[in-house]
């Protein structure tokens, strides 16, 4: 039997369950106040998410970076509350897409372009040598479109019946990763977390006042859990510091769950 985790480990552990039981926690509660509940409580999330570059690879002038991803994914979560601010003039095509869309897409797209072009612009103006040039505008372009894809939970909420799809998700979400932090071997914590995280969901939908289908519960259930646990594990390969990689454990579940609870009320409800 091998040596139990070290105090630091396990603290670490212990603070990603309780970071990611409040984030999402409170995606869940937000969800059957407004969809611009659900909006600011994904800001929230954003501001965690660019915490990133302080915490993983070495990024030269954090500060900066950190700047560029926030703006980046608070531009896309605004965009997707309220997508009309792309809108054309009446009866023009922005005007028109504009209706027919509920956002994602034309929140994720300036956001990822603000991101992008921000990461080259900060490699300008830095000061000093432009050491790790590619690293640096890889990882901060990176962290910033996965900060915009973030936006596609305020996209699920404005669905038919999204309060339900991101209660549903966000409860997959905070069961798999809890269970994640427990302290064991990985390939025996893994598939248990997944179960609990696709009961969790299962759980909520079934004492939902007006439920959706339960095959729409538990297949967005499952996936979500899945997608969470997959999300803890690229964590775990991407920064082997646990002190390192707080936000990145805490949000990149939320991050690759998104997507699919959109999709998922989009299609489907």
């Amino acid at each position: 039997m091998g040596p139990g985790p070290t105090p630091d480990l396990a603290r670490c552990r212990v603070v990603v369950a309780l970071l990611s039981l409040g984030l999402g926690g409170v995606l869940a509660l937000t969800a059957y106040a407004d969809p611009l509940a659900v909006a600011a409580a994904v800001a929230v999330v954003q501001l965690v998410w660019a915490s990133v570059v302080f915490q993983g690879p070495v990024v030269p002038a954090p500060r900066t970076a950190w700047f560029v991803v926030a703006l980046g994914g608070i531009a896309a979560t605004v965009i997707t509350a309220w997508p009309d601010l792309l809108s054309g003039f009446d009866g023009s095509a922005a005007g028109e897409s504009v209706r027919q869309s509920s956002g994602t897409l034309m929140g994720v797209a300036p956001g990822a372009a603000i991101v992008v072009l921000g990461a080259m612009l900060r490699e300008m103006f830095r000061r000093g040598r432009r050491t790790g040039l590619t690293a640096s505008v890889a990882l901060t372009v990176t962290v910033g479109v996965c900060g915009a894809l973030l936006a596609a939970w305020v996209a699920a909420a404005k669905t038919d019946d999204g309060d339900q799809i991101v209660l549903i998700a966000a409860c997959a979400v905070v069961g798999t990763v809890v269970v994640w932090s427990l302290p064991g071997q990985r390939f025996l914590i893994a598939p248990l977390a997944v179960l609990v995280g696709t009961g969790a969901a299962v759980a909520v939908r079934l004492v939902a006042a007006d439920p959706v289908e339960l095959s729409i519960g538990v297949g967005l259930g499952a996936v979500g859990a899945l997608l969470a646990a997959c999300g803890r594990g690229i964590a775990a390969n991407l920064v082997p510091d646990p002190a390192r990689r707080l936000a990145v454990d805490a949000v990149l579940p939320l991050v690759l769950v998104g997507p699919i609870a959109f999709w998922t009320g989009q299609l489907f409800t």
